[in-house]
């Protein structure tokens, strides 16, 4: 069983979690996802079962989200399940929200929180963070392609939608967007809608996985590699050149606007691999076993 399945991943669970309990329910090993979503957090979870987890680096993929901002106070974790730091009886109005916002469009140079994966010599951050140990995190260039404010939930609490570069942090937006209003904020809700051309109509309930897994239904629900990854440009090879990649062995190509980019390798009847074009010549990156 190798390819992809996109799971609505389920309030107040880790992402680790939905693994370990697909990795249960289908009897598998190699299993992973790309793309961690906060406990708090639903919506799309790319999860790679069997050879499709040798494709996650490339599934490195633009993601969008929903998500509700409440001004005047901060939280530990950014979030609405950390404890209160501070609060400001300073909220601001939507006319200065809208206008702040444009200030992260393009380039956009973050710090991730202090309750993060991110590593700090070695050690996950969220880790040091529980332990109450100072330590600094340092920056990191994302890309905003949007963020906008959609609706006014209540006074204190505003809706936004945002496209992004992967590895952009909402958390951090939310208390980058509170600093720049001279006021605290944080995430109330938080939502995937989308990665890459998968959308909420693509994504599957996991309980709803789970019962077609009982009944031998769950294949019609997967992607295959390939699928995943059409946004990769294709180049077809006959079964020679396939047995030479498959060995580690690069053959000619010429096409100069490939030039370092990576390229899917496939024959007419099967997918093969991953490739780079470099020096005229395709050099063999991933090799499936499909």
């Amino acid at each position: 069983m190798d390819g992809w399945v996109f799971i609505d991943k389920p309030k107040n669970i880790t992402s680790f979690k939905v693994i370990q309990r697909l990795r249960k329910i289908l009897d598998i090993k190699k299993i992973g996802h790309a793309g961690t979503l906060d406990p708090f957090a639903t919506g799309i979870l790319a999860i790679a079962i069997g050879e499709a987890t040798k494709s996650i680096h490339y599934f490195n993929q633009n993601k969008s989200y929903k998500f509700n901002v409440v001004f005047g106070e901060s939280k530990d974790t950014d979030d609405i399940t950390g404890t209160t730091i501070e609060k400001s009886k300073i909220i601001p109005t939507k006319e200065q929200i809208d206008k702040c916002l444009k200030k992260f469009i393009g380039k956009h140079i973050q710090i991730p929180p202090q309750y993060s994966a991110v590593k700090v010599n070695g050690t996950r951050a969220y880790k040091l963070a529980r332990s109450n140990q100072k330590f600094s995190i340092r920056s990191k260039e994302v890309f905003i392609k949007s963020l906008r404010r959609e609706e006014i939930k209540n006074n204190r609490e505003h809706c936004f939608t945002l496209e992004c570069s992967s590895g952009t942090y909402v958390r951090a937006i939310a208390r980058d967007l509170g600093k720049m209003l001279g006021t605290f904020a944080h995430v109330s809700e938080l939502r995937r809608v989308k990665i890459g051309k998968i959308e909420e109509k693509d994504i599957i309930l996991l309980d709803k996985f789970e019962e077609l897994v009982h009944i031998g239904h769950h294949f019609e629900v997967m992607r295959s590699i390939r699928d995943v990854l059409d946004d990769i440009p294709a180049v077809l090879i006959n079964q020679e050149l396939s047995l030479k990649f498959r060995n580690g062995l690069s053959f000619e190509y010429s096409n100069k606007k490939s030039v370092n980019d990576y390229l899917l390798i496939e024959t007419d009847k099967t997918f093969v691999g991953i490739g780079k074009a470099v020096d005229g010549k395709i050099k063999p990156v991933r090799v499936f076993n499909l």
